[in-house]
């Protein structure tokens, strides 16, 4: 009996040291974005902050994960154009597919390719300490993630281009830099927009094609090709059934017949972009034919043909870019009138 009696405050006592310790424990591991190691590392890249954290834990489509709060080494199979306008330079990307925008010769320079499909052991190699992916590589996202902390960004996680940088910029603690982008497109949008203004009328209405070799596609403004230069940025004005059908379903891009040519690209300006691939012939099957040749735009001489090695591209530098050519080719095409 005595022994226990003398035996029970000591047990309450241990047991009050353990509850304190883990109460102190679990106020450490609820710190926001910080992951429960020490922090050592200091931000060495052009971000202010004064967040030391070594690493930062975000939500994403696979569930919370911890990344680098400062990532030196990030292979991108996708958004590495996103990236560079944040100040993030990855050290691999996808160049058959994703690299090669004009706008983005000089940013793109030591960027190392990792093969398309996207090669494993590559990436292995390059000692990556964060991976960015989207949908094309979704299926090898337990493979990346072995390596390195992975990021997967499904298409339909954002809306837009302004939506997808501010969306990166939370991510990765970079917010500023994407306010600084915001502010840059803005200025380019003003500009594009009052270079036009004596040459596109108020209300006037246009429609963006693309032909991929026998298909002929209507394209919104969300699906590369200069859609958001021209429908956001410059602010042009889609047609209803456009509008209706292509962008407001959130479609972004519907196929359609040549005999529905007259239905969908009755506009002011027709603005058409030929994907790679298709041949001579496949294209004067279009431009060639009477029913293009009855177009409103065709006869008063509206037509835009845009490169598509300049406008497949949908990361922000490049849109900032294009806003600034379409708004010269409008300007130039009209000089003569």
């Amino acid at each position: 009996m005595n022994k226990r009696l003398l035996t029970k405050p000591a047990c309450m006592i241990a047991m009050m040291i353990v509850t304190c310790l883990l109460l102190a424990a679990c106020g450490q591991s609820t710190a926001p974005t910080a992951s429960s190691s020490t922090a050592t590392k200091t931000e060495t890249g052009a971000d202010s902050s004064t967040n030391t954290a070594a690493d930062r834990t975000i939500d994403t489509a696979k569930g919370k994960i911890t990344i680098p709060a400062h990532p030196q080494r990030i292979v991108s199979t996708y958004y590495h154009g996103t990236l560079i306008a944040l100040g993030l330079k990855p050290v691999a990307a996808n160049k058959e597919w994703w690299m090669g925008s004009p706008f983005l010769k000089e940013q793109e320079q030591g960027i190392e390719d990792i093969g398309t499909p996207t090669s494993i052991e590559k990436v292995v190699s390059l000692n990556p300490d964060l991976i960015v992916i989207n949908d094309f590589d979704v299926k090898s996202y337990d493979q990346f993630s072995q390596i390195a902390p992975t990021l997967y960004v499904p298409y339909t996680a954002y809306n837009s281009p302004k939506e997808e940088i501010q969306m990166f910029g939370k991510l990765l603690g970079r917010e500023q830099q994407a306010q600084a982008w915001l502010t840059e497109y803005d200025e380019a949008a003003r500009a594009g927009r009052e270079k036009i203004k004596n040459v596109v009328k108020p209300g006037e209405t246009a429609v963006l094609v693309n032909v991929r070799e026998k298909d002929i596609s209507i394209l919104g403004d969300n699906y590369g090709r200069g859609g958001y230069a021209l429908y956001d940025g410059l602010q042009l004005k889609p047609l209803d059934n456009v509008k209706k059908e292509v962008i407001d379903s959130g479609k972004q891009i519907l196929k359609i017949q040549m005999e529905n040519l007259p239905e969908y690209l009755n506009a002011d300006h027709i603005f058409i972009c030929f994907n790679d691939g298709t041949t001579d012939a496949q294209k004067n099957a279009v431009l060639s034919s009477a029913i293009w040749n009855s177009l409103p735009a065709v006869k008063s001489g509206q037509v835009y043909d845009l490169p598509y090695d300049t406008f497949s591209y949908y990361d922000p530098k490049s849109i900032v870019g294009q806003i600034g050519l379409l708004a010269d080719m409008i300007v130039d095409k009209n000089k003569t009138k």
